[in-house]
């Protein structure tokens, strides 16, 4: 059979690339690349699929080429990050040098708009994949490109335009092959084990916040089945944790439930980490998720200001923030907040109403990224018309190593300052601190949140 490698390439700082989203780890941590993970079981019936990470594997530019080289694959699909462009072409460009007859397939957020201008005749790339849960690749490999769908060719010198599918309400994949993964350091602030498994259930999402991409991959679900089939699949390698990537848990509610309810009956034996939102959690959903084996959701909060919610379409309330996240305590849920500071309406007012909200709010754990001008979002357009960024901008970090842009009333710098702020408040308190060292069960534990906490403060005040 044909190689086909799956690669996450390397880079400067360590770079989370998938999902058409990019961005610098804020604390140390890896995920696995669900791009490349859902890919593996589409490629596996015809191709010898092989996996690189040099991310997670933490190898150098010369070590990645070194491995890339000894594998002499038929054609690579490798992640590209608009935080890491640049380099990643570069290292593109260095595999075109010693696999020449390679078939070089890009995927990531860079691409999403505009994808065709990296296609031109010097590009290192042939091809780009626009979903990662389509068959669409396999027909590529296989010569078939007028069955290729959701992709931009480059063939006989010329770009085949992206056929987009309609979305249908479902997807199918084949079972990922979880096990060419599972010698990787892979790690999740909120997964509590050594060893865990990432797994999908939906793509995309339904809800239209403006600044997230996400929305605009349209939504489907995986059948409670086949998610079912995978979990059992994970188990039987000894993983007994799982981070579900979904974009949004229970946006479908019957779909929620009817998985919450098989893990149940299964006797899957698993604990596991979701994203979701304050408003389609209900109560009688979170106890099903609880009994099921989920232990923390990861919330977007976004801002203390009813006005920033507002404008940005979040869809809810500070009311239904603070109930949803009380209620997740009161059944022993622990709950993260994301923020997202420096929108273009951010001002010292709505700033100062978010580092109040950090003060009360019940949150075990928060995340506080910048604002950053994704590809094909409403918050692009609006930076774009505004002049904060000029539309080819595209090094996009929302961890705060650098600051994309100032918002209409705060400068860059005020926006940096912010974030340490917010981020001292939460973390670097007294009564946090030690309600974190109460709940430290085990050594690995306590190892585990040390490197975070490091990481984090790293992160936060040592100079760009």
């Amino acid at each position: 059979m044909k190689k086909v490698l799956l690669l996450n390439p390397p880079g400067k700082h360590l770079y989370i690339r998938d999902y058409f989203c990019s961005k610098v780890s804020q604390a140390d941590y890896i995920t696995h690349p669900v791009d490349l993970l859902m890919l593996s079981g589409t490629l596996a019936a015809e191709y010898d699929v092989r996996v690189i990470d040099a991310m997670a594997g933490k190898l150098s530019p010369e070590e990645a080429l070194k491995a890339v080289r000894n594998i002499a694959p038929f054609a690579i699909i490798s992640l590209f990050g608009a935080v890491s462009l640049e380099e990643d072409l570069e290292f593109a460009s260095k595999v075109r040098e010693v696999c020449p007859g390679v078939k070089l397939v890009g995927i990531g957020d860079a691409f999403r708009d505009g994808g065709e201008n990296y296609l031109g005749a010097d590009s290192p790339l042939d091809a780009l994949l626009l979903d990662f849960t389509t068959p669409d690749i396999v027909s590529y490999l296989n010569g078939d490109h007028e069955a290729a769908n959701n992709m931009l060719i480059r063939t006989n010198g010329k770009i085949l335009p992206a056929r987009i599918i309609p979305e249908h309400r479902q997807f199918d994949i084949p079972l990922p092959l979880h096990h060419l993964f599972a010698g990787y350091n892979y790690r999740h602030p909120f997964i509590k084990s050594k060893k865990f498994a990432t797994v999908l259930t939906d793509y995309g999402c339904p809800y239209p916040c403006s600044f997230c991409i996400m929305g605009t991959l349209g939504f489907k679900i995986r059948k409670a089945d086949a998610v079912i089939d995978e979990l059992k699949q994970i188990r039987l390698l000894g993983i007994k944790e799982i981070l579900f990537h979904t974009q949004t848990f229970g946006a479908n509610a019957v779909a929620a439930k009817e998985l919450c309810d098989k893990m149940i009956r299964e006797g899957l034996d698993l604990e596991w980490v979701c994203f979701s939102r304050v408003d389609v959690v209900a109560p009688d959903l979170l106890e099903l998720m609880k009994k099921a084996g989920c232990h923390t959701i990861i919330f977007g909060v976004e801002s203390g200001s009813e006005e920033i919610l507002k404008k940005y379409r979040k869809g809810y309330s500070l009311e239904q923030i603070i109930l949803t996240i009380n209620y997740c305590r009161s059944i022993d849920i622990e709950t993260v907040g994301t923020f997202i500071i420096g929108l273009p309406e951010e001002d010292h007012e709505t700033m100062s109403q978010t580092l109040g909200l950090l003060k009360t709010i019940k949150l075990d754990y928060a995340s506080f990224n910048v604002a950053v001008p994704r590809m094909n979002t409403a918050l692009r357009d609006e930076a774009i018309a505004l002049g904060m960024v000029d539309k080819d901008f595209s090094v996009m970090d929302q961890s705060g190593c650098s600051i994309a842009m100032p918002s209409k009333w705060l400068t860059k710098e005020e926006i940096l300052q912010y974030r340490k702020k917010a981020v001292s408040i939460f973390y670097f308190n007294p009564r946090y601190i030690f309600r974190r060292l109460a709940k430290i069960r085990t050594l690995y534990d306590l190892t585990r949140q040390l490197k975070q906490a490091v990481a984090l403060a790293k992160n936060t005040w040592c100079d760009k």
